[in-house]
């Protein structure tokens, strides 16, 4: 009867009891938002970090929520994966490691996040980039902190009695990873310090370069030969690192030369600023330096100090320089100290011409206008009173100007007329044509500046020849000025792309009042 009675009451119960159905119906929300809750979130903060990803200009944060989007894109996989297996088909271990799978990549796309945000809000603090190494420091920790637990309550694994238990386990790791560790923690001191960044041209030992990554265990270094050198931190932590720009100042460079003993300093040092004032890559500010470094027993060094905007300029300039200093010192008879002694026996006075063959010099007085009403036997006097210039490729031979008394001819090689403040060519000369006789023969400033666009052979004649011509000739002076006239004309035609011919006189009239006035001549 007991039983019958018990039979009765469990419907009656079931039919009664409200409070029961209400925690029934709270069990099944909870189940819902336990199973439904992370892929929601997931998937907001997925949308909410593709807008801002979209939206940024911080290649940085761009970076870093590209790659939480793509932890959070695995998330939603693996959540749907394991959302929706069956569990009655499906192995116990295939569901624990989607289980582990789905929760390990949402916390690593929130730490990814979390961390890339907290950065951009350092950066616009401090106009100094975070370290790349440190940001992956701070991720590898928080990624850490964030597997441990995972995989404890997931798996039941005890993972710090496991690696405090076996202190054979420590050992070998810590043994293993010796030089790994030295390696993070030379570029974690490295980083703090920030001897250099990304695009610096460093030296480093006997390497020199530029800076195009910084890791955690090496950095790398492209030299001048675009040969990548691989230096691990530990190596570059105990060398002397130079930096040659950082804070994009300009930098300077040094060139030592070694010059005979019977040259005087002051000429050296002159020829020293003056072929590095001609070199475009060479700052003006702050200015070149010339010094008197030390006596040897053959020749005096000098160095010369120029600054650069750019360390990938140094070999060039340096190559440069030595090059245009041979030039101008073999120009001025500054010889440069070789290692064995030699013996030159030679005419005084004809080292310089015996450059050219004699009979070349003549054929190239003969072509010059100028020299037409000269005889035989004055073109010969006029042929040993020559002297040979070399000029290398880019040098100037005359600067817009300055003032002049020299003539030249060319030999050899092509030359650059240039005027104006932009330097815009206005012809080019070859062997045969002639430059600098209006400043030589009228006092007039160089009113062009002539370049050297090859190596280039030049016959130089100064004032004092032609004053000896004209005391010799009476009337070459009027017929010179005559010359000169209807040649300035010409060039202003060309320049100023003109047809018409103006007339001649009154100029041939002004050149030779300057050229009296200038030789002292007093007769017509």
């Amino acid at each position: 009867m007991g039983a019958c009675i018990s039979a009765r009451r469990a419907p009656v119960n079931r039919r009664l009891d409200p409070r029961a159905r209400g925690r029934s119906d709270s069990r099944n929300v909870l189940n819902f938002l336990e199973g439904h809750l992370p892929l929601v979130a997931g998937a907001i903060l997925t949308v909410l970090l593709l807008g801002i990803h979209g939206t940024t200009r911080d290649p940085d944060l761009r970076d870093d929520l590209k790659r939480a989007v793509r932890m959070l894109v695995a998330f939603l996989a693996l959540r749907l994966i394991a959302r929706f297996l069956p569990e009655a088909s499906t192995p116990e271990g295939l569901r624990k490691a989607l289980g582990v799978g789905w929760m390990l990549t949402f916390a690593y796309g929130v730490i990814r996040a979390a961390v890339a945000f907290a950065l951009k809000l350092v950066r616009m603090r401090s106009p100094v980039t975070t370290p790349k190494i440190l940001r992956d420091v701070i991720d590898f920790t928080l990624y850490a902190l964030a597997t441990v637990p995972i995989l404890q309550s997931q798996l039941n694994l005890d993972l710090a009695g496991l690696v405090a238990t076996s202190a054979v386990l420590t050992v070998v790791i810590g043994l293993a990873l010796q030089e790994t560790l030295g390696n993070l923690f030379a570029g974690l001191s490295l980083q703090l310090d920030r001897p250099f960044e990304v695009g610096d041209f460093i030296r480093i030992g006997e390497h020199t370069g530029r800076v195009v990554h910084i890791g955690w265990r090496s950095i790398r270094v492209a030299n001048f030969r675009r040969e990548l050198i691989t230096l691990p931190n530990s190596m570059v932590a105990k060398e002397h690192v130079k930096n040659f720009t950082q804070h994009r100042e300009p930098v300077g460079i040094e060139v030592q030369v070694g010059v005979s003993l019977d040259a005087p300093p002051n000429q050296v040092k002159q020829a020293l600023l003056d072929v590095a004032r001609e070199i475009p890559q060479i700052l003006v500010q702050p200015p070149p330096l010339a010094r008197t470094v030390s006596f040897g027993e053959s020749n005096v060094q000098y160095m010369v100090r120029v600054f650069l905007n750019d360390f990938a300029l140094s070999d060039s300039v340096r190559e440069e320089l030595h090059t245009r200093l041979w030039y101008r010192l073999r120009r001025e008879g500054l010889e440069l100290p070789h290692a064995q002694r030699t013996v030159h026996l030679r005419r005084e006075g004809g080292a310089k011409r015996r450059e050219l063959a004699d009979n070349t010099v003549r054929d190239l007085l003969r072509q010059v206008d100028l020299f037409a009403p000269l005889g035989p036997e004055e073109l010969e006097r006029l042929h040993r009173e020559v002297v040979v210039r070399r000029f290398g490729q880019g040098e100037r031979i005359i600067q817009e100007g300055d003032e002049g008394g020299t003539f030249y001819v060319v030999a050899a090689g092509e030359v650059s007329v240039r005027a104006g403040t932009i330097q815009a060519e206005i012809t080019r000369l070859g062997p045969g044509h002639y430059i600098g006789e209006m400043s030589l023969l009228t006092g007039e400033r160089r009113a062009a500046t002539v370049v050297a666009l090859q190596d280039a052979v030049l016959l130089e004649l100064d004032r004092p020849t032609f004053a000896r011509l004209f005391s010799d000739y009476p009337g070459l002076a009027r017929q010179l000025s005559a010359l000169l006239a209807q040649r300035r004309t010409q060039l202003r035609a060309v320049a100023q792309a003109s047809g018409g011919g103006p007339d001649h006189t009154p100029e041939a009239g002004r050149i030779l009042g300057r050229l009296r006035q200038l030789f002292g001549l007093t007769h017509e």
